[in-house]
């Protein structure tokens, strides 16, 4: 696999004053699927934290639910906007298995991102 396709260490978002410091901002994008938060971060790469409540059943489905986000963001990270904190906040409709969660994530960031003021503070 090539390097820039892993999903980095660098590319998490882990801790919860990152945490609330998205979800604090004004960039916002949602769908039936999932919710997107966006603050820029004026690094050169996106980072994404990823959140899925109890509500969508078991930690088994859960973390099905968790992979998926996170392989939609590897594998499209090439093609979205660079410099942005990510939170994703997974509905119950994502655990439906039939439901394309990248697509979902790829729009919704690319949503999400036009309304960023560029002259935030990080």
């Amino acid at each position: 696999m090539p390097f820039d396709m892993r999903f980095l260490r660098r590319e998490h978002l882990r801790l919860r004053r990152d945490f609330a410091r998205v979800l604090g901002g004004k960039c916002k994008a949602a769908d039936a699927v999932l919710v997107v938060y966006t603050v820029r971060n004026y690094l050169t790469f996106s980072r994404i934290g990823i959140s899925v409540s109890k509500r969508l059943g078991n930690s088994v489905k859960r973390h099905n639910v968790k992979r998926r986000i996170r392989e939609a963001f590897r594998r499209s990270k090439a093609d979205l906007p660079g410099g942005l904190d990510i939170v994703c906040v997974a509905k119950p409709a994502a655990a439906t298995a039939g439901v394309d969660v990248a697509a979902s994530l790829r729009k919704l960031i690319v949503k999400a991102a036009r309304h960023c003021p560029m002259s935030e503070t990080a």
